[in-house]
């Protein structure tokens, strides 16, 4: 991890020159940016930054280009050379530089500095500590990786790259993935394994290049029913100062995709090239939109075998799959909602609590910085189930009215929890005040319309919702007896929605945005025997065959005790039951 001593005189001298480098650095296929500054003995500091070309090999890193410059000079390379780069945690040389800096400058330290200004040190013996032996390692084949796993073996770096580059160049048949998830789900993988994996599988595409800025900060969601709380966020994080590049997915089974419930907005544009989500995120200081095939290609090819290979519950496939486009997309800070119940893919909190706990471990070893909140999926957020009904109470929330109390509690907490985590709040109570103050002043909604627009979309949704289409065609459910609202079955409502054609079975079924559940009461309501408790908006081809309704609302006599969504907040070391007063910089500098 980078340490923490202060910077010296002299590596603060070679950072600036090495930041005006990295401005003339040409990397437009990494979109990496990388800028070098190396003392010499003679008091000089020569500057180096990267050049890349469409032919891998022709490209020259930053360290290299500065160390030959100063040698075709005449110039003898000093005691230190700095690195400065795009990414929120210091980055090593490159084979071929420590190689050329063992030789070519065998006493000169090297350091790097991140974006945010860690920092590492290294001797050139620290970077290649076995140089010069002599070494016959086999490579190791697809089906000796899959016994090692099949047998219970821990995967070594070398084997799980291995692994994991023969996937994207086509050399590993979707088989022979499908045999390793199976055993990766049979076997498990230790901390290390799954670190190794995601850090596989980020290198197998590009990074997303943040450039300088406000920090980078994202939130990201197991899944659940009526889960349309990345809609609101986006803007109110936005207004709040901090950048957010979400990469986002679709909804399959029960559960809803953001990107579904997005393409109900006229014009939106799901789908763009790394090269204008990098535009998004200087210009607008965001997006959200669909993973790229840049971006951890691994993860494209092993998600979609997830499902049909029967791994989707496998810890270390999650794991991976979600931190390795995180990471590519070039974060500074991460956000988790790990949803736990009836409505959520983990039922038990204990589950959960195992899964949050990986991911924060995982993305922390990886230098993410990572926390979790543990919420209950047992209810539908909000009042509504269905892409375009989710699209308008995500943007009515940012009017002036009042909105539902759990989706009010979900957005301050996890938006308060990114303030935290991007040091502009103390925690994640004072964080959400500050989300609601900017909700209340309309900050949101304005930024909401900005978003919008830079990504092809009708602004005009923001203030008047209903211009997002929903079906006219519905159907009324109706409380059979008086009482109270006990239940309202978060899987239900989305098995509801799915044979309503709101969601899809299959990754390439078709979805009907139009359909969906409103919810008239929520748990906790008292009703007399004829009120209204859903109103089922309907498409042609499902109005002739309602699904079975009796399970959806469960009554009964007594008003059920009221529990928060939020239950925990999980660090790398604790899981906080308390979560909304936790202070979040010592937890940061304890996982340093």
């Amino acid at each position: 991890m980078p340490r923490s001593e202060p910077i010296t005189s002299q590596e603060h001298a070679l950072r600036t020159v090495a930041e005006r480098a990295r401005r003339r650095a040409y990397a437009p296929y990494s979109g990496f940016a990388v800028g070098a500054a190396l003392g010499t003995t003679t008091g000089e500091i020569v500057p180096g930054c990267n050049v890349e070309n469409a032919s891998l090999g022709l490209g020259i890193c930053a360290e290299r280009a500065a160390l030959f410059a100063a040698l075709s000079r005449g110039l003898a390379p000093g005691d230190c050379l700095v690195i400065v780069t795009p990414s929120a945690v210091p980055t090593p040389p490159c084979g071929a530089c420590r190689e050329a800096l063992r030789q070519l400058a065998p006493r000169t330290s090297i350091v790097s500095i991140g974006r945010q200004g860690a920092l590492r040190r290294w001797r050139s013996s620290e970077l290649l500590p076995r140089a010069g032996e002599a070494a016959v390692l086999p490579t190791p084949l697809p089906t000796e990786i899959i016994a090692h796993k099949r047998d219970g073996k821990a995967l070594n770096a070398e084997q799980i790259t291995r692994f994991v580059g023969g996937l994207v160049s086509g050399e590993i048949e979707d088989y022979q993935a499908t045999a390793f998830m199976m055993a990766v789900l049979w076997r498990g993988m230790s901390t290390g394994e799954i670190r190794d994996l995601t850090a596989a599988m980020v290198a197998s595409g590009t990074r997303l290049s943040t450039g300088e800025g406000a920090p980078c900060i994202d939130k990201h969601s197991t899944g659940g029913v009526g889960d349309k709380i990345s809609l609101p966020l986006l803007p109110m994080a936005l207004a709040a100062g901090l950048r957010v590049p979400m990469i986002s997915g679709r909804g399959l089974g029960h559960t809803g995709g953001t990107l579904d419930k997005l393409e109900t907005i006229p014009g939106y544009r799901t789908a763009l090239p790394i090269e204008d989500l990098q535009v998004l995120l200087r210009a607008e200081g965001g997006f959200i939109a669909g993973q790229t095939a840049e971006l951890a290609p691994a993860d494209r090819i092993l998600y979609a075998l997830r499902d049909v290979s029967a791994t989707v519950d496998s810890v270390p496939l999650i794991v991976s799959s979600i931190l390795s486009k995180k990471l590519a997309a070039g974060l500074d800070g991460l956000v988790l909602d790990v949803k736990f119940g009836r409505g959520a893919f983990m039922e038990r909190f204990d589950a959960a609590e195992h899964l949050a706990r990986v991911l924060v471990r995982v993305g922390r070893e990886l230098g993410l910085p990572t926390l979790a909140l543990l919420t209950r999926m047992d209810a539908p957020i909000g009042r509504s189930v269905g892409n375009a009904l989710e699209m308008r109470e995500a943007l009515a929330f940012l009017g002036a009215g009042t909105p539902p109390e759990d989706l009010s509690e979900l957005v301050g907490g996890l938006g308060g929890l990114m303030l935290a985590l991007a040091a502009r709040a103390p925690h994640m109570a004072a964080g959400a005040q500050r989300i609601e103050q900017l909700r209340r002043s309309g900050a949101g909604r304005l930024a909401a319309q900005h978003w919008i627009r830079a990504q092809g979309g009708d602004p005009r949704v923001v203030d008047d919702p209903s211009l997002l289409a929903v079906s006219a065609q519905t159907h009324l459910v109706r409380a059979e007896r008086a009482g109270f609202v006990e239940r309202i079955d978060a899987r239900r409502a989305g098995e509801i929605c799915l044979q309503l054609g709101g969601g899809r079975r299959r990754i390439d079924s078709v979805v009907d945005g139009s359909v969906g559940l409103e919810f008239h009461c929520h748990v906790g309501s008292q009703v007399a025997r004829g009120d209204p408790l859903a109103t089922l908006h309907l498409s042609d081809a499902s109005s002739a065959s309602l699904p079975v309704l009796d399970d959806l609302v469960q009554i009964g006599p007594r008003a059920p005790t009221r529990r928060p969504r939020i239950a925990a907040l999980v660090t790398p070391r604790s899981t906080h039951r308390d979560p909304w007063r936790v202070p979040i910089d010592p937890i940061l500098r304890e996982s340093t």
